[in-house]
């Protein structure tokens, strides 16, 4: 009974306890749900996530091949052949300069973009080479280009990219100059003077132009050069006679955006003036175009000269005269025109301004800002900076250039006593058969010294060597210490573009180290590519070369071309030994070449400058004939493979 009671008891405690499994049951279920929502979250967020990775990937990668277009584009690689739309001159062809990009047509909007390219806004696009890339998208003001077919392109899972291009060093509109001058056999480096056979005084003077600053944000200017005087005296008709020709340089030293100097050399003619009529004395230029650095001398006639000012009205002041060959040992096309004649007292001359035009200078590097497009908005800014080319250029002022003194002493310094000499400079221009020496440059209408030495005793053994040599030089050899550039104006600089040079050489297998003998070249493999004229080649020793090679060769020790050879480029010897050539057959160098000998001593010396250089020695032997021609094309070929160069990307 007892125990009957206590059951009951024990059931009527347990009462509320009713319904607490199924509450657990519910709490558990609701703890489970929660964990699972929290996966299905989880899950779907990273696969959100990775779709939004994969897209932001995309878009990166669309806005390198932006980057990587624009390289292709200043690497003159149109994308459909017909390049530039349209045409920036329309009455030349596309080959021509005129509609070639270049770094200057890439930053200025009127020629990188097409006519009339405005955004949604009617606003113009910054410069972004529309005129030779195609923007694609949307159909109404593009602004971008689609990667693949832009009918099927959208928004939601395309990819496409944008581009604009600046200049970062802001190179700017305007270049700045001044000239200095000189006649040979002057008085004072500027006038000429002498006494005609009827006791008349005649002088011709050169007077410079002062510092002058161009706006060249068209493309360029006209510029004048300074101005040649004529003064005859005392009063009266008696025919002037000139006693003979007179040579003159004229330095156009620019100051801003770089500094360089470029020399402008020529000479007067002889010839008859008379009292207040017009004569014959011609004024002629070695050349019509010179460049300094980036920038584009064009000599042309003087403008608006008005011949009735002489009192006569005579006509042919000014008078272009072009095309006009000369015979050995110049032969050359010169230009030039008639000097302005003596107007009629001495206190008043005649004044001949040498005029022509300046082109725009071409910025160094670039600045490329692309943007990238890929699926679902992701959006990738990229910026790259672009170099013109790895070395900035490594022009030289004449197709063969000997760098050095006369002599160099047993200390290896300069200049020396030449009873105490290890090396004299040495230029045997070859004599057995016809040997050619030009500074006509294949490319342009350019003419350079075809023999440039740093020094006049120099100058004057090429001259000598040159007038009993068995061949033709095609323009005058100069002294061109003066327009050196900045890599060959000592033996330091030299060397560190050399260093550079040695570390790409390296890069692509085409260095070969002290004691390496470097292979015979007989297959015309070896050494660059001589079609194209590319590659770089550094050889840290001796080399005997026969056979063909193109591109950028360097020589530390002595330069031996042997028999048939060919060359396309640019070639550097550095050896006390200097070059050679010997043997029978045919040998052509277009392009230049440099012989700048020096040694530990001579980049020990401080200040290193010129006079560190050893004295060069270039030497023609044996039966074969040879021809160097400069050639600025096959000069600039010779850095293609590092032209724009890429030295930087960051994302933005």
């Amino acid at each position: 009974m007892e125990q009957h009671i206590e059951e009951k008891i024990q059931k009527r405690c347990r009462k509320d306890e009713r319904g607490a499994v199924l509450i657990m049951v519910l709490m558990i279920s609701f703890l489970l749900m929660v964990a699972v929502s929290a996966l299905l979250i989880e899950a779907s967020m990273n696969t959100a996530n990775v779709t939004d990775a994969t897209a932001e990937e995309q878009a990166y990668y669309a806005a390198e091949s932006g980057i990587q277009s624009v390289v292709s584009v200043l690497r003159g690689n149109t994308e459909n052949g017909i390049k530039p739309g349209p045409l920036l001159d329309g009455n030349k062809p596309i080959t021509d300069k005129k509609n070639r990009i270049d770094y200057f047509k890439a930053v200025k909007t009127v020629s990188s973009n097409i006519p009339n390219d405005l955004d949604a806004s009617g606003n113009a696009y910054p410069a972004r080479l529309s005129r030779w890339m195609t923007y694609n998208f949307p159909a109404a003001n593009p602004d971008r280009i689609v990667l693949g077919d832009p009918a099927a392109y959208t928004e939601k899972n395309g990819m496409a990219y944008s581009v604009n291009v600046s200049d970062p060093d802001n190179v700017g509109d305007t270049v700045t100059y001044s000239t200095s001058g000189f006649i040979e056999s002057s008085i004072n480096g500027t006038t000429k003077s002498w006494t005609d056979g009827s006791g008349r005084a005649v002088s011709i003077t050169y007077v410079p132009k002062g510092s002058t600053t161009l706006d060249v944000s068209t493309g360029e200017s006209p510029a004048d050069f300074g101005r040649f005087e004529m003064r005859v005296g005392p009063l009266g008709g008696d025919v002037t006679m000139l006693p003979a020709r007179v040579r003159f340089i004229i330095n156009v030293n620019v100051s801003q955006p770089y500094n360089t100097t470029k020399t402008i050399r020529g000479h007067i003619d002889p010839g008859t003036v008379t009292t207040g009529s017009a004569g014959n004395v011609r004024l002629f230029f070695d050349s019509k175009v010179y460049v300094a650095q980036s920038s584009e001398i064009t000599l042309t006639p003087p403008s608006g000269v008005d011949c009735a000012s002489d009192g006569t009205g005579s006509a042919g002041c000014g008078r272009t005269i072009e095309n006009i060959f000369l015979a050995a040992p110049e032969g050359y096309y010169r230009s030039g025109y008639n000097v302005i004649p003596y107007p009629g007292s001495f206190a008043s001359p005649g004044v001949t301004t040498i005029t022509g035009t300046m082109s725009a200078p071409q910025p160094i590097r670039l600045l490329i800002r692309s943007i990238g497009f890929g699926p679902h908005g992701a959006r990738k800014e990229l910026e790259s900076i672009i170099q013109k080319d790895y070395f900035n250029g490594l022009e030289a002022p004449s197709p063969l250039t000997l760098i050095g003194a006369r002599c160099t002493n047993l200390s290896g310094t300069a200049p020396c006593n030449p009873h105490q000499t290890t090396s004299n400079f040495l230029f045997d221009p070859g004599s057995s058969a016809p040997i050619v020496y030009s500074g006509k440059d294949a490319l342009l209408k350019a003419f350079l010294p075809p023999v440039g030495v740093t020094n006049d005793i120099n100058l004057g053994l090429v001259n000598s060597a040159v007038a009993g040599m068995n061949g033709s030089v095609f323009g005058v050899s100069a002294n061109v210490s003066d327009e050196l550039p900045f890599w060959l104006q000592s033996p330091a600089n030299l060397n560190a573009a050399l260093q550079q040079l040695k570390g790409v050489a390296d890069a692509s297998g085409d260095y070969y180290a002290p004691g390496v003998t470097p292979p015979n070249n007989n297959n015309n493999s070896d050494y660059g590519n001589y079609t194209a004229g590319t590659g770089i080649t550094y050889v840290d020793g001796d080399l005997t070369l026969g056979g063909d090679g193109g591109g950028i060769l360097v020589v530390m020790g002595k330069l031996r071309f042997h028999g048939e050879f060919n060359w396309k480029g640019l070639v550097i010897v550095t050896g006390p030994a200097g070059f050679e050539r010997s043997g029978a057959g045919g040998g052509n160098l277009q392009g230049s070449m440099v012989v700048a000998p020096f040694d530990a001593n001579s980049l020990a010396r401080t200040p290193n400058n010129l006079s560190c250089f050893l004295s060069p020695r270039y030497e023609i032997s044996g039966g074969g004939n040879s021809t160097l021609q400069y050639n600025s094309n096959n000069v600039t070929n010779g850095l293609n493979s590092l032209s724009n160069f890429v030295k930087g990307v960051a994302e933005k």
